[in-house]
């Protein structure tokens, strides 16, 4: 009787271990093909940058999202019109926000993509398979006169 009650406790256990796992993996979600952008260039650490008038393109066609990696303060002075606000220091506490459909597109204020680059290279070392910095980032944006829009989202 105790040979039994050893067994079925044992049993239990595995499959209550083994049901603990499948719900902690995430789903995979299907995605198209990776999206071809001839002009993107990779950088010497690895993520890739986009220029500005391929990212306006994809912003016209509705192929990219734009995460904005700047604090929230710097967003809500001026933002890339629909772009999403997710500093930096939350991007991978704030990764089920990311959209896994589209292309993405990191920016910040920095010339060289130092922020975005970062952002970039923690979302595809996450498994995020289209991702871009935006060359220029939000100065060049707003310079080149894209749509932008201020204050909170």
């Amino acid at each position: 009787m105790r040979k039994v009650f050893v067994v079925a406790v044992a049993v239990a256990l595995a499959l209550t271990g083994s049901m603990a796992q499948a719900q902690m993996k995430q789903k995979a979600t299907p995605r198209s093909a990776p999206l071809v952008v001839p002009n993107a260039q990779t950088a010497t650490n690895g993520f890739r940058r986009i220029s500005q008038a391929d990212a306006f393109r994809l912003y016209k066609e509705g192929k990219a999202v734009f995460i904005d990696v700047r604090s929230h303060g710097q967003f809500t002075l001026g933002h890339i019109k629909g772009a999403h606000t997710i500093p930096g220091s939350q991007i991978l506490k704030r990764l089920n926000e990311v959209p896994v459909r589209k292309t993405i597109i990191t920016y910040c204020a920095c010339t060289a993509e130092q922020s975005s680059g970062r952002a970039a290279t923690e979302l595809m070392n996450h498994g995020v398979k289209d991702v871009f910095a935006l060359k220029g980032g939000w100065s060049e944006w707003k310079a080149s006169g894209y749509p932008f829009a201020a204050g909170p989202k």
